[in-house]
Protein backbone atom coordinates (compact mmCIF):
# COMPACT_ATOMS: atom_id res chain seq x y z
CA UNK A 1 0.00 0.00 0.00
CA UNK A 2 2.94 2.17 -0.44
CA UNK A 3 1.13 4.24 -2.94
CA UNK A 4 -1.97 4.79 -0.60
CA UNK A 5 -0.60 8.06 0.44
CA UNK A 6 -4.08 10.03 1.62
CA UNK A 7 -6.43 7.90 3.72
CA UNK A 8 -9.88 8.67 4.45
CA UNK A 9 -11.59 6.98 7.41
CA UNK A 10 -15.40 7.31 8.14
CA UNK A 11 -15.86 7.80 11.37
CA UNK A 12 -19.25 6.28 12.89
CA UNK A 13 -18.82 7.01 16.67
CA UNK A 14 -19.95 3.49 17.65
CA UNK A 15 -18.38 1.55 20.61
CA UNK A 16 -16.79 -0.84 18.46
CA UNK A 17 -14.32 2.05 16.37
CA UNK A 18 -11.91 1.75 18.96
CA UNK A 19 -11.08 -2.00 17.96
CA UNK A 20 -11.33 -0.81 13.99
CA UNK A 21 -9.14 1.72 15.26
CA UNK A 22 -6.55 0.12 16.96
CA UNK A 23 -6.18 -2.02 13.15
CA UNK A 24 -6.22 1.06 11.10
CA UNK A 25 -2.93 2.16 13.52
CA UNK A 26 -1.26 -1.19 13.37
CA UNK A 27 -1.40 -0.36 9.27
CA UNK A 28 -0.65 2.90 9.21
CA UNK A 29 2.87 1.91 10.86
CA UNK A 30 3.75 -0.67 8.33
CA UNK A 31 2.81 1.71 5.09
CA UNK A 32 3.48 5.33 6.66
CA UNK A 33 0.78 7.27 4.75
CA UNK A 34 1.75 11.24 4.50
CA UNK A 35 -1.80 11.79 5.96
CA UNK A 36 -5.00 10.58 7.38
CA UNK A 37 -8.70 12.02 7.74
CA UNK A 38 -11.00 11.15 9.87
CA UNK A 39 -14.52 12.14 8.73
CA UNK A 40 -17.64 11.79 10.73
CA UNK A 41 -20.50 12.98 8.72
CA UNK A 42 -23.98 14.40 11.21
CA UNK A 43 -27.43 14.50 9.80
CA UNK A 44 -28.68 17.79 8.55
CA UNK A 45 -30.50 19.64 11.85
CA UNK A 46 -33.82 19.84 11.61
CA UNK A 47 -34.47 23.71 11.76
CA UNK A 48 -36.37 25.71 9.54
CA UNK A 49 -34.60 27.34 7.01
CA UNK A 50 -35.75 31.07 8.23
CA UNK A 51 -34.03 29.95 11.40
CA UNK A 52 -30.74 28.88 9.70
CA UNK A 53 -31.29 32.38 7.15
CA UNK A 54 -31.00 34.07 10.31
CA UNK A 55 -28.68 32.54 12.48
CA UNK A 56 -26.38 30.76 10.08
CA UNK A 57 -23.89 29.17 12.83
CA UNK A 58 -26.48 28.19 14.65
CA UNK A 59 -25.25 24.75 14.30
CA UNK A 60 -21.48 25.22 14.93
CA UNK A 61 -21.92 24.03 18.54
CA UNK A 62 -22.50 20.36 17.67
CA UNK A 63 -20.55 20.32 15.28
CA UNK A 64 -17.25 21.56 17.34
CA UNK A 65 -18.49 19.17 20.08
CA UNK A 66 -18.29 16.16 17.69
CA UNK A 67 -14.51 17.69 16.49
CA UNK A 68 -13.67 17.74 20.14
CA UNK A 69 -14.46 14.41 21.03
CA UNK A 70 -13.35 12.26 17.67
CA UNK A 71 -9.74 14.31 18.34
CA UNK A 72 -9.58 13.26 21.97
CA UNK A 73 -10.66 9.55 21.21
CA UNK A 74 -7.92 10.06 18.91
CA UNK A 75 -5.24 11.44 21.04
CA UNK A 76 -6.12 8.50 23.22
CA UNK A 77 -6.31 5.40 20.74
CA UNK A 78 -4.20 6.49 18.32
CA UNK A 79 -0.30 6.23 18.59
CA UNK A 80 1.06 5.83 15.23
CA UNK A 81 2.97 9.06 14.02
CA UNK A 82 0.87 10.05 11.22
CA UNK A 83 -0.34 13.27 10.33
CA UNK A 84 -4.16 13.55 11.23
CA UNK A 85 -7.00 15.89 10.06
CA UNK A 86 -10.25 15.72 11.53
CA UNK A 87 -13.58 16.51 9.83
CA UNK A 88 -17.07 17.01 10.86
CA UNK A 89 -19.97 17.57 7.91
CA UNK A 90 -23.51 17.87 7.87
CA UNK A 91 -25.35 16.47 5.11
CA UNK A 92 -26.19 13.09 3.18
CA UNK A 93 -23.45 10.17 4.68
CA UNK A 94 -22.55 9.19 1.14
CA UNK A 95 -22.59 12.74 -0.62
CA UNK A 96 -20.11 13.88 1.43
CA UNK A 97 -17.51 11.49 2.20
CA UNK A 98 -17.15 10.95 -1.68
CA UNK A 99 -17.11 14.76 -2.06
CA UNK A 100 -14.37 14.98 0.96
CA UNK A 101 -12.49 11.99 -0.84
CA UNK A 102 -12.62 13.88 -3.93
CA UNK A 103 -11.71 17.10 -2.33
CA UNK A 104 -8.31 15.71 -0.52
CA UNK A 105 -7.66 13.35 -3.40
CA UNK A 106 -7.81 9.91 -1.42
CA UNK A 107 -5.86 7.00 -2.50
CA UNK A 108 -7.45 5.03 -0.11
CA UNK A 109 -11.13 4.98 1.69
CA UNK A 110 -11.47 2.54 4.59
CA UNK A 111 -14.37 1.70 6.49
CA UNK A 112 -14.85 -0.67 9.49
CA UNK A 113 -17.21 -3.32 10.09
CA UNK A 114 -19.29 -4.70 13.20
CA UNK A 115 -19.09 -8.97 13.18
CA UNK A 116 -21.64 -10.60 10.96
CA UNK A 117 -23.28 -7.25 9.71
CA UNK A 118 -24.92 -7.38 6.03
CA UNK A 119 -22.91 -5.00 3.98
CA UNK A 120 -25.11 -1.45 4.28
CA UNK A 121 -26.46 1.04 1.87
CA UNK A 122 -23.80 3.13 2.50
CA UNK A 123 -20.93 0.59 2.19
CA UNK A 124 -22.23 -0.53 -1.03
CA UNK A 125 -22.30 2.90 -2.29
CA UNK A 126 -19.02 3.90 -1.38
CA UNK A 127 -17.69 0.68 -2.85
CA UNK A 128 -19.78 1.13 -6.46
CA UNK A 129 -19.02 4.95 -6.18
CA UNK A 130 -15.92 6.05 -3.95
CA UNK A 131 -13.15 7.32 -6.56
CA UNK A 132 -10.24 5.16 -5.07
CA UNK A 133 -9.98 1.76 -3.57
CA UNK A 134 -12.08 0.83 -0.31
CA UNK A 135 -10.75 -1.18 2.59
CA UNK A 136 -13.39 -2.82 5.39
CA UNK A 137 -11.87 -2.89 8.55
CA UNK A 138 -12.83 -5.33 10.94
CA UNK A 139 -13.46 -5.17 14.39
CA UNK A 140 -11.56 -7.94 15.66
CA UNK A 141 -8.22 -6.89 16.00
CA UNK A 142 -5.12 -8.09 13.64
CA UNK A 143 -2.18 -7.59 15.01
CA UNK A 144 -0.35 -8.31 11.58
CA UNK A 145 -0.32 -10.03 8.58
CA UNK A 146 0.35 -13.29 7.62
CA UNK A 147 -1.39 -14.66 4.80
CA UNK A 148 -3.52 -12.64 1.89
CA UNK A 149 -5.47 -14.34 -1.02
CA UNK A 150 -6.19 -12.43 -4.45
CA UNK A 151 -8.84 -14.55 -6.21
CA UNK A 152 -7.95 -14.41 -10.08
CA UNK A 153 -9.33 -14.03 -12.96
CA UNK A 154 -6.32 -12.73 -15.30
CA UNK A 155 -8.08 -9.56 -15.34
CA UNK A 156 -5.78 -6.33 -15.35
CA UNK A 157 -7.56 -5.89 -11.93
CA UNK A 158 -5.88 -9.56 -10.64
CA UNK A 159 -2.73 -7.98 -11.80
CA UNK A 160 -3.18 -4.68 -9.80
CA UNK A 161 -4.27 -7.20 -6.56
CA UNK A 162 -0.73 -9.10 -7.32
CA UNK A 163 0.78 -6.12 -6.86
CA UNK A 164 -0.78 -4.52 -3.88
CA UNK A 165 -0.43 -8.39 -2.21
CA UNK A 166 3.58 -8.64 -2.96
CA UNK A 167 3.81 -5.15 -1.40
CA UNK A 168 1.98 -6.35 1.56
CA UNK A 169 4.41 -9.26 1.95
CA UNK A 170 7.48 -7.09 1.47
CA UNK A 171 6.19 -5.00 4.39
CA UNK A 172 5.24 -8.05 6.68
CA UNK A 173 7.97 -10.92 6.00
CA UNK A 174 6.56 -13.29 7.29
CA UNK A 175 3.18 -13.16 5.06
CA UNK A 176 2.07 -15.57 2.27
CA UNK A 177 0.77 -14.77 -0.75
CA UNK A 178 -1.87 -16.99 -1.77
CA UNK A 179 -3.96 -17.06 -5.64
CA UNK A 180 -7.42 -18.80 -5.92
CA UNK A 181 -8.85 -18.74 -9.44
CA UNK A 182 -12.74 -20.39 -9.58
CA UNK A 183 -14.01 -21.62 -12.66
CA UNK A 184 -17.27 -23.74 -13.58
CA UNK A 185 -17.08 -27.41 -13.40
CA UNK A 186 -19.28 -29.53 -15.67
CA UNK A 187 -22.88 -28.65 -14.62
CA UNK A 188 -22.31 -25.89 -17.21
CA UNK A 189 -22.00 -27.80 -20.18
CA UNK A 190 -24.46 -30.53 -18.97
CA UNK A 191 -27.44 -29.53 -18.24
CA UNK A 192 -29.94 -31.87 -19.73
CA UNK A 193 -32.73 -33.95 -17.64
CA UNK A 194 -31.95 -38.19 -17.75
CA UNK A 195 -34.25 -40.53 -16.46
CA UNK A 196 -32.56 -44.20 -17.51
CA UNK A 197 -29.71 -45.88 -14.98
CA UNK A 198 -28.02 -45.84 -18.51
CA UNK A 199 -28.33 -42.58 -19.15
CA UNK A 200 -26.97 -41.55 -15.57
CA UNK A 201 -24.12 -43.61 -15.87
CA UNK A 202 -23.38 -42.24 -19.04
CA UNK A 203 -23.46 -38.58 -18.19
CA UNK A 204 -21.73 -39.15 -14.60
CA UNK A 205 -18.72 -40.32 -16.47
CA UNK A 206 -18.89 -38.16 -18.81
CA UNK A 207 -19.07 -34.99 -16.03
CA UNK A 208 -15.78 -36.95 -14.55
CA UNK A 209 -14.11 -36.74 -17.91
CA UNK A 210 -14.97 -32.65 -18.32
CA UNK A 211 -14.47 -31.78 -15.01
CA UNK A 212 -10.92 -33.51 -15.02
CA UNK A 213 -9.84 -31.67 -18.42
CA UNK A 214 -11.24 -28.32 -16.61
CA UNK A 215 -9.31 -29.33 -13.47
CA UNK A 216 -6.09 -29.60 -15.56
CA UNK A 217 -6.76 -26.39 -17.41
CA UNK A 218 -7.78 -24.42 -14.79
CA UNK A 219 -4.47 -25.49 -13.03
CA UNK A 220 -2.19 -24.39 -16.24
CA UNK A 221 -3.94 -21.34 -16.82
CA UNK A 222 -2.78 -20.01 -13.47
CA UNK A 223 0.22 -21.47 -13.25
CA UNK A 224 1.17 -19.56 -16.63
CA UNK A 225 -0.49 -16.45 -15.54
CA UNK A 226 1.55 -16.28 -11.91
CA UNK A 227 4.38 -17.40 -14.13
CA UNK A 228 4.57 -13.98 -16.29
CA UNK A 229 3.23 -11.79 -13.29
CA UNK A 230 6.57 -10.86 -12.54
CA UNK A 231 6.08 -11.28 -9.07
CA UNK A 232 9.26 -11.44 -7.03
CA UNK A 233 7.59 -13.19 -3.52
CA UNK A 234 6.57 -16.56 -3.15
CA UNK A 235 3.01 -17.27 -4.32
CA UNK A 236 1.10 -20.54 -2.78
CA UNK A 237 -1.66 -20.72 -6.30
CA UNK A 238 -5.07 -22.64 -5.80
CA UNK A 239 -7.97 -23.81 -7.91
CA UNK A 240 -11.52 -24.47 -6.87
CA UNK A 241 -14.70 -25.34 -8.69
CA UNK A 242 -18.47 -24.33 -8.80
CA UNK A 243 -21.59 -25.75 -10.54
CA UNK A 244 -23.82 -23.50 -12.30
CA UNK A 245 -26.24 -22.53 -9.65
CA UNK A 246 -23.20 -20.80 -7.48
CA UNK A 247 -21.28 -17.71 -7.45
CA UNK A 248 -17.68 -17.30 -7.25
CA UNK A 249 -18.15 -15.56 -3.67
CA UNK A 250 -18.99 -19.08 -2.37
CA UNK A 251 -15.85 -20.67 -3.74
CA UNK A 252 -14.23 -17.57 -1.64
CA UNK A 253 -15.98 -17.77 1.10
CA UNK A 254 -15.44 -21.49 1.71
CA UNK A 255 -11.84 -20.92 1.02
CA UNK A 256 -11.44 -18.47 3.72
CA UNK A 257 -13.70 -20.70 5.95
CA UNK A 258 -11.17 -23.25 5.68
CA UNK A 259 -7.70 -21.09 5.91
CA UNK A 260 -6.73 -18.73 8.20
CA UNK A 261 -6.15 -15.10 6.10
CA UNK A 262 -5.73 -11.91 6.90
CA UNK A 263 -6.76 -9.80 3.92
CA UNK A 264 -8.82 -10.80 1.16
CA UNK A 265 -7.81 -8.08 -1.89
CA UNK A 266 -10.14 -8.24 -4.64
CA UNK A 267 -10.32 -5.74 -7.80
CA UNK A 268 -12.98 -3.64 -8.64
CA UNK A 269 -13.90 -5.43 -11.53
CA UNK A 270 -13.62 -8.80 -13.24
CA UNK A 271 -12.69 -9.59 -17.04
CA UNK A 272 -16.23 -9.66 -18.22
CA UNK A 273 -17.86 -8.08 -15.56
CA UNK A 274 -18.13 -4.70 -14.52
CA UNK A 275 -18.40 -2.84 -11.09
CA UNK A 276 -22.20 -3.15 -11.05
CA UNK A 277 -21.94 -7.00 -11.14
CA UNK A 278 -18.89 -7.34 -8.82
CA UNK A 279 -20.98 -5.16 -5.79
CA UNK A 280 -24.03 -7.60 -6.27
CA UNK A 281 -22.51 -10.92 -6.78
CA UNK A 282 -18.91 -11.26 -5.06
CA UNK A 283 -18.66 -8.07 -2.89
CA UNK A 284 -21.69 -8.37 -0.72
CA UNK A 285 -21.10 -11.85 -0.27
CA UNK A 286 -17.41 -11.33 0.41
CA UNK A 287 -17.56 -8.63 2.78
CA UNK A 288 -20.48 -10.52 4.91
CA UNK A 289 -17.47 -13.09 5.55
CA UNK A 290 -14.85 -10.39 6.80
CA UNK A 291 -15.41 -10.33 10.08
CA UNK A 292 -11.88 -12.07 10.77
CA UNK A 293 -9.86 -9.78 8.10
CA UNK A 294 -9.54 -7.31 6.22
CA UNK A 295 -11.28 -6.68 2.63
CA UNK A 296 -9.80 -4.43 0.15
CA UNK A 297 -11.75 -3.74 -2.61
CA UNK A 298 -9.16 -1.87 -5.43
CA UNK A 299 -9.72 0.44 -8.06
CA UNK A 300 -7.68 2.28 -10.41
CA UNK A 301 -7.63 5.59 -9.18
CA UNK A 302 -10.04 8.22 -11.12
CA UNK A 303 -11.86 5.87 -12.97
CA UNK A 304 -14.78 7.05 -10.65
CA UNK A 305 -14.34 10.82 -11.68
CA UNK A 306 -17.14 10.98 -14.35
CA UNK A 307 -19.97 9.42 -11.94
CA UNK A 308 -18.77 11.71 -9.48
CA UNK A 309 -18.93 14.81 -11.43
CA UNK A 310 -22.30 14.13 -12.08
CA UNK A 311 -23.42 12.61 -8.72
CA UNK A 312 -22.07 15.84 -7.03
CA UNK A 313 -22.30 18.33 -9.83
CA UNK A 314 -18.74 19.08 -9.55
CA UNK A 315 -15.31 20.07 -11.96
CA UNK A 316 -12.36 17.94 -11.15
Amino acid sequence: MDFFKTWVVGVDMSLTDTFILKNIEQLAKQFKPDIIHFVYITNQPDIPQEVLDDIPDLHLPELNHYQSRIEEWLSANFKADIQKKVCVKEGNVVTELLRYASDVNADLFLLGKKQKEMPSSVVKKMARKAPCSLLIVPEEVINSIHATLVPVDFSSYSQLALDMSQAIAEKYRECKLHTLHVYQDATKYLGQVFETKHEIDGILEKRAAINNKLDQYARHQLDEYLENANLSVEVVPHIASIDHSKEVSHAINDWVENNKVDMVIIGAKGKSAGLATLIGSVFEHVYFKAYHHFLLVLKKKGENNGLLKVLLGQKF
